[in-house]
């Protein structure tokens, strides 16, 4: 059972940049899909929004 059908609320957070028709850019989920490609700013930006809700909510 997916967490959020057992009323357990979730969210789904990605940085999603335009990459032309492709809607993910080729590393996604590879092997090359790792830390070093997210962007500090991007991180940042979702950590106090995330931070903000929780907070808030």
């Amino acid at each position: 059972v997916y967490i959020n059908q057992a009323g357990i609320p979730t969210v789904d957070i990605y940085d999603h940049p335009a990459y032309g028709e492709d809607y993910f850019p080729a590393y996604h989920h590879t092997t090359a899909d790792n830390m070093s490609i997210i962007d500090r700013k991007t991180m940042k930006a979702v950590g106090q929004t995330v931070l903000q809700v929780i907070y808030n909510e």
